[in-house]
């Protein structure tokens, strides 16, 4: 998991500048592998149990919340091909994205009582929200 965002981190900076759309894609694929990664660590920190399966649920929630809105993300992608992919464009579509999951309500949900757990969880979001603030940052944006 820890291996898998420096090397969305790098795939980005390298094309995000020569081909936005490339690199937009790309990055929501890559995304979309962190998070589904992601959803199989919870799963098996519930397993172990290592957090409750009500907090289980709700990170899986929030997971779900991600994957939903790289599925916008992906939408977003290619109606900007669609429309003649206009400058700022992607980076619009990553900055939605980015703001999405910085949702401080659906950020709540990922708390855990179990400190190691607790670790385990934020390096998953946290590496999901960096990879997204790297394309946009990839495409021009803030």
């Amino acid at each position: 998991m820890k291996k898998l965002f420096p090397a969305i981190l790098l795939s980005l900076c390298l094309i995000a500048c020569k081909d936005p759309a490339g690199a937009s894609a790309k990055a929501a694929a890559d995304i979309a592998t962190g998070i589904n990664s992601g959803m199989q660590t919870v799963a098996s920190l519930g397993q172990s149990g290592a957090i409750t399966p009500a907090e289980e649920g709700r990170v899986l929630d929030y997971l779900e919340f991600a994957n939903k809105g790289d599925e916008a993300f992906i939408s977003c992608i290619a109606a900007a091909q669609t429309a003649g992919s206009k400058a700022g464009t992607y980076t619009a579509c990553a900055t939605a994205f980015n703001t999405m999951l910085n949702n401080p309500t659906e950020l709540a949900l990922i708390k855990v009582a179990n400190q190691a757990a607790s670790q385990t969880i934020t390096t998953i979001v946290n590496g999901v929200n960096v990879a997204v603030t790297a394309i946009v940052s990839g495409l021009g944006g803030a």
